[in-house]
């Protein structure tokens, strides 16, 4: 294929993909035997073959006439995984004075934008209602899935340059943003599983998916239970709330109208929720996070006194809380790493108390509450 003349596309997306992005060997995990041991454990057939894997670890397309010329499943997360399936926009998208909006009818995906584009990754690293990693999947081995948009974006070889022509399509991105639009997209997944009898339960049980992995699991070998006080109901399930915990804090930063009603709706859903359902909660919440939530996560301010006064308020919580989850601290981790990623000063000045905050946060297994809670109070010291 030649190179297209007088482009300002790299044209060297495929390369950086298949060496440095970790989505093209997704495939391949399916054919090695832990694969094939969880699938064994699961009476599943062939992993390689099996939907319920391929959905997540393929660019699953069933209808034939969808995909692109080259298409093959065997290449794992592709680029149609996170494009849309190419059969109608491949070949038109590169032309001459192509526009957006045409590429989308099309069936082009719409990653431009930030809700869209949190919409799609937490479709495989959360779920949605069509494919999701329940307790069965983790039990049978899978690993634990966690996600945040802005810190997982940055992970990603880029395939492209922030130029003129970039900024002038699609704006400039902005950590802080980007970190709030994907924490209100996974608090709507999570209430929304948690609203839903078909998913928040397996048969007559809970799903347990839906609980912090840490209430129960942790290693007695490393007498762990020693060191924590797991806020004096030791063995009890938690419901992960992690990011309706990111959005209570950043409400209260940003002093916000709804931060009084929505920290009292997440405190019941986190006090009722094993015992009646918490319904009337969900509910409100579910309302507030379409509605007036939505819109404060999609007009978050990127100035750097909001982003200053989002790390105060995430350093505070973690150096206050009691009992605190991994997956709480490790979302408040990423949180201050993406309100301080948009300001260039707030980088340099803060980085080495942040980067003690994530060696607490180096192994999920060897947590300790304590460290954590000594490095976030170092770091609240730091930024008041």
């Amino acid at each position: 294929m030649r190179a297209l003349r007088g482009s300002n596309v790299l044209q060297n997306e495929y390369y950086t993909w298949l060496k440095h992005d970790k989505h093209s060997g997704a495939f391949t995990v399916l054919l090695k035997p832990d694969a094939r041991r969880m699938a064994s454990l699961l009476n599943l057939g062939d992993p390689s073959r099996e939907p319920l894997c391929l959905q997540c670890h393929a660019t699953y397309v069933p209808d034939a006439e969808l995909r692109g010329e080259k298409f093959d499943i065997e290449d794992g997360v592709s680029c149609e995984s996170c494009h849309g399936a190419a059969g109608r926009w491949l070949e038109s998208h590169a032309v001459a004075g192509a526009t957006h909006a045409e590429n989308r009818a099309r069936g082009l995906t719409d990653t431009v934008s930030l809700t869209s584009r949190a919409a799609l990754c937490l479709s495989c690293h959360y779920g949605d209602g069509d494919k999701r990693v329940t307790h069965d999947l983790y039990g049978a081995g899978h690993p634990r899935l966690s996600f945040e948009l802005d810190t997982f974006g940055v992970m990603e070889p880029k395939h492209w340059v922030i130029d003129d022509d970039y900024l002038k399509r699609k704006g400039p991105y902005v950590p802080v943003a980007a970190w709030i639009i994907g924490q209100q997209a996974l608090a709507e997944g999570i209430v929304r599983t948690l609203s839903s009898p078909e998913l928040s339960r397996n048969g007559m049980f809970p799903e347990l998916s839906v609980f912090d992995c840490y209430s129960c699991h942790h290693s007695l070998s490393e007498e762990q239970w020693k060191r924590r006080t797991y806020g004096g109901k030791p063995g009890r399930l938690a419901v992960n709330i992690a990011p309706l915990l990111m959005i209570r804090e950043a409400l209260v930063a940003l002093n916000q109208p709804d931060a009084p009603e929505f920290a009292a709706l997440v405190s019941t859903l986190h006090d009722s929720y094993q015992s009646d359902g918490a319904p009337q909660a969900l509910a409100r919440l579910q309302a507030l996070l379409a509605g007036s939530v939505g819109d404060f996560a999609r007009r978050m301010p990127g100035d750097e006194a909001a982003s200053l006064a989002i790390m105060r308020q995430l350093a505070s919580f973690g150096a206050q809380a009691e009992a605190l989850k991994y997956e709480a601290a490790e979302q408040i981790g990423m949180g201050i790493q993406a309100a301080m990623a948009t300001s260039p000063r707030l980088s340099a000045k803060f980085k080495a108390p942040l980067d003690r905050l994530f060696v607490t946060l180096e192994s999920a297994r060897s947590f300790s509450p304590a460290k954590f809670k000594e490095a976030a109070s170092q770091l609240a010291l730091k930024l008041s």
